[in-house]
């Protein structure tokens, strides 16, 4: 893991959360982070899994390795929400679309109802399951290809998706967006800027530290000027839950990869202690997040003479106080051990 980009990782999960709190303002931030969860998980992938060969016993062992970090921490998300909505508040569960989304394959439906479900960001593993599904396919055929003919390929895809977006409502652009061949661009993309990652780092070793800061601070001007003429402009829009992102998402998680060993002021900031512990449970935190929202919502807020979860826009800070802790123990009781004893078992 680079350190930094496990950092970024934190963050951009902390506006997801925010943003689901009915924090409107950094809606954007929190949709563009969804572009970098993928990104930088296919260009994580392809820095681990090179797969230059492609054999059935490596494959299935990759695929089941990486299945076991994703659904023992969904089914335990999945399980504290039907017991919280079975005991805390009426609610309807809909077996049948939970038992899609205990499989991760509810996301494969374009019903609402179904590809977000109980746990409404469940579907994001749902597409990184089968993103891992494909990846050693995708990885071996890639990886005989040049830089260029990858990236002709990216905006290719990027453009194709575009073009099948444009046209639909919303409803029907999130059915597209949540739909998992829609992150088969996410995955190229990535692995493409692996490959401009090994160029950069070839070419320019060694960078030094106002050279590093300059970088870092172009990055992320680059993406606060995408979301600054999102927010007060029109013509971006259409394209703000599909492509928008993979241009300065995509430069950001380059350039921290390229200037690892080598940060310059941004980057040493994303190395401090407290941002490297949120990069270590955010996973958790996002997989976690409705289950606190539940749990603040019928056990805090009633304390303070409220009922309901349309609320956290004055309360964020309540549900961050309650989803850390929550984050932190899963991570250290559940995910961890489970994780070296799938490394054991599959390396």
């Amino acid at each position: 893991m680079i350190k930094t980009i496990n950092s970024w990782r934190g963050l951009m999960a902390l506006a997801v959360v925010l943003f689901h709190c009915d924090v409107a303002w950094i809606y954007n931030v929190a949709v563009s982070g969804v572009t970098f969860f993928f990104l930088s998980s296919a260009f994580l992938l392809a820095m681990r899994h090179p797969f230059q060969r492609l054999e059935p016993r490596a494959y299935c062992r990759f695929v089941a390795g990486h299945a076991l970090r994703l659904y023992p921490l969904h089914w335990l998300g999945l399980a504290l929400l039907i017991l919280i909505a079975s005991t805390l508040y009426v609610a309807h569960i809909d077996w049948s679309a939970t038992a899609l989304s205990a499989l991760l394959l509810h996301a494969w439906s374009p019903v609402h109802d179904v590809h977000y479900g109980l746990n409404p960001v469940a579907w994001y593993m749902s597409a990184l399951l089968f993103c891992y599904c494909i990846y050693p396919l995708v990885m071996r055929w890639l990886g005989r290809c040049r830089l260029r003919y990858k990236l002709i390929l990216g905006i290719a895809l990027a453009v194709i998706l575009g073009a099948i977006m444009l046209p639909l409502d919303i409803p029907g652009r999130e059915a597209v967006f949540v739909n998992p061949l829609s992150h088969v661009v996410d995955l190229v993309v990535g692995i493409t800027l692996f490959h401009l990652y090994r160029v950069l780092r070839e070419r320019w070793p060694r960078v030094g530290y106002q050279t590093a800061t300059f970088i870092e601070v172009m990055v992320l001007l680059l993406l606060a000027g995408f979301i600054a003429v999102n927010m007060t402009k029109t013509w971006l829009r259409p394209w703000e839950d599909d492509v928008l992102w993979l241009l300065p998402q995509g430069a950001l998680l380059t350039a921290l990869a390229w200037l690892n060993g080598q940060e310059g002021a941004i980057g040493r900031v994303l190395l401090s202690r407290p941002l490297q512990w949120l990069g270590s449970i955010s996973f958790e935190v996002f997989v976690l997040q409705f289950v606190a929202f539940r749990l603040f919502g019928f056990v805090v807020a009633p304390a303070a003479g409220h009922l309901g979860w349309d609320i956290y826009d004055q309360y964020a800070w309540m549900v961050m106080a309650l989803l850390l802790p929550l984050a932190w123990a899963v991570n250290r009781l559940f995910t961890r051990p489970l994780t070296s004893a799938v490394k054991k078992r599959f390396k």
